[in-house]
């Protein structure tokens, strides 16, 4: 599958992750938890810390240190949003040595008054610029990591969603 985004060149995705669930709050709601950048590590159990490092409100440009593991891969990573329309859509990079992890978010307004949100979730991992050592390593080890980072996304989403109804009951 090739993956574009903007004013990016097409790279060839070699790992994508595909999640999605019916959130019970509006996209407002939802989009705040998923931008709440400064506690995403107090919501998210994956999460060990958090730090922003830009300013001003949350949109292309925002970046943020967090402490995750992602691909097997375990520590600190620099995420940067790329692609922001708020409160519908955000898409966020993060380099793990030779490779790049996108992560694409898409809130869609559901229910008879717009009052749920269906989020899709993309996880792709462009692995363009691997060795010859790290593809082979890959070829091993990379199932296993693979299957590791779609649970801890899955608990992402359950985490997320406890969080939307937390505040969707505080106001």
């Amino acid at each position: 599958m090739v993956v574009e985004g903007a004013g990016r060149s097409p790279q060839m995705a070699s790992h994508i992750i595909y999640l999605n669930t019916t959130l019970p709050a509006p996209p407002e709601v939802v989009w705040d938890v998923l931008t709440d950048v400064d506690r995403a590590g107090e919501v998210f159990r994956s999460v060990t810390d958090s730090e922003l490092l830009s300013e001003g409100p949350y949109d292309v440009g925002t970046v943020w240190r967090e402490k995750r593991t992602m691909f097997g891969h375990h520590g600190e990573e620099e995420l940067h949003v790329v692609e922001c329309e708020a409160p519908r859509r955000a898409v966020v990079d993060t380099r793990l040595g030779h490779d790049v992890v996108r992560t694409s978010y898409r809130l869609t307004p559901t229910g008879a008054s717009g009052g749920h949100t269906r989020l899709a979730m993309t996880t792709t991992m462009l692995a363009s610029e691997r060795t010859a050592v790290e593809k082979l390593a890959w070829s091993f080890f990379g199932g296993l990591s693979y299957e590791r980072t779609r649970r801890m996304l899955r608990h992402d989403l359950e985490d997320l969603e406890a969080e939307v109804k937390r505040r969707a009951l505080t106001g």
